[in-house]
C-alpha cells in the first residue's frame, strides 16, 4: 500500500530534498496506519498515519457534521501538482487545483502555502471513502459570469502579464480573468522570440477580441488601432 505525505503526522520539511531526506529513515520502520482508501479491482490500497492517530469519534463527528456547501477553515498540510490538502480537525480534505482560483493556475504553491489558514467550501463529503472535496473559488464571485457587462469587444484595457509561452503571453485583467495574446497579435520584429519581447508581471494594455464566458476564454491583442 501507499501513505501519502500529506498523511504522515512529522511532515515539517519545506524543500524536496528535506523531504527525500526524511521520507528515506522511513525504510523498515514499524508504523501503526489506518486504511482510508481501498480499491480491489484497481490493486490501489492508501493508508494514512494521521488518521491512525486522530481520534475515531472526533472523525465520525466531523463527516456527520459536515454537509455540502459548508464553509469551514483549515490548515493546509501539503501542496501538490494537483491541488492541496487541507486539515479540517482530524479530516483532510482536498482542494483540486481546478477549485484554487477562477483563473489559470500555474501552480497550487503560487496560491497556497504549506501551513497557511484557509477558508474552504465543502463541495462532496465520501465518509466511505474517507474524502472531502473543497474548494476555494467558490467563495469569491466568478468574474466570467458577469465579463460581458464589465467589458466589450475592442475595449482597451491594462493587464499583467501572468506568463510567457511560445504562442504569446496570457494577460490578466482582474483576479480570475485572463486571457490570450497570440503571438499573430503581437508587433515584434522578424525573428523575435516573444520570451526575449515580454516578461511575466510587466504591465501592457490590450484589446479585446473576442469573450466565451462558458468556456471561459478571452482573446486578446496588442494591435490596440485594430489593424
Amino acid at each position: 500500500g501507499f501513505v501519502p505525505y500529506s498523511h504522515l503526522v512529522d511532515m515539517t520539511c519545506q524543500s524536496d530534498v528535506e523531504r527525500e531526506r526524511f521520507l528515506a529513515e522511513y525504510v523498515g520502520r514499524e508504523m501503526r496506519l489506518k486504511v482510508i482508501e481501498c480499491v480491489p479491482e484497481e490493486g490501489r490500497v492508501v493508508f494514512s498515519e494521521r488518521a491512525a492517530r486522530a481520534d475515531a469519534g472526533r472523525r465520525t463527528q466531523l463527516f456527520s457534521s459536515l454537509q455540502v456547501g459548508d464553509i469551514t477553515i483549515g490548515d493546509v498540510t501539503n501542496v501538490t501538482d494537483f491541488g492541496a490538502f487541507v486539515d479540517l480537525g482530524g479530516v483532510e480534505g482536498l482542494i483540486h487545483i481546478s477549485e484554487l482560483s477562477w483563473g489559470r493556475v500555474i501552480h497550487p504553491s503560487h496560491i497556497l502555502k504549506l501551513g497557511q489558514k484557509v477558508q474552504v467550501q465543502v463541495l462532496d463529503v465520501l465518509p466511505e471513502r474517507c474524502r472531502i472535496a473543497l474548494s476555494l473559488k467558490r467563495l469569491q464571485p466568478n468574474p466570467w459570469e458577469s465579463v460581458t457587462h464589465r467589458y466589450a469587444v475592442n475595449d482597451v484595457i491594462a493587464a499583467t502579464v501572468t506568463s510567457v509561452v511560445s504562442f504569446g503571453v496570457f494577460a490578466r485583467l482582474e483576479e480570475g480573468l485572463e486571457g490570450l495574446v497570440h503571438v499573430s497579435e503581437m508587433e515584434i520584429g522578424n525573428g523575435a522570440l516573444v520570451r526575449d519581447s515580454f516578461a511575466e508581471g510587466q504591465q501592457i494594455n490590450v484589446r479585446i477580441l473576442h469573450m466565451d464566458p462558458h468556456h471561459q476564454r478571452l482573446g486578446l491583442s496588442l494591435k490596440l488601432n485594430g489593424n
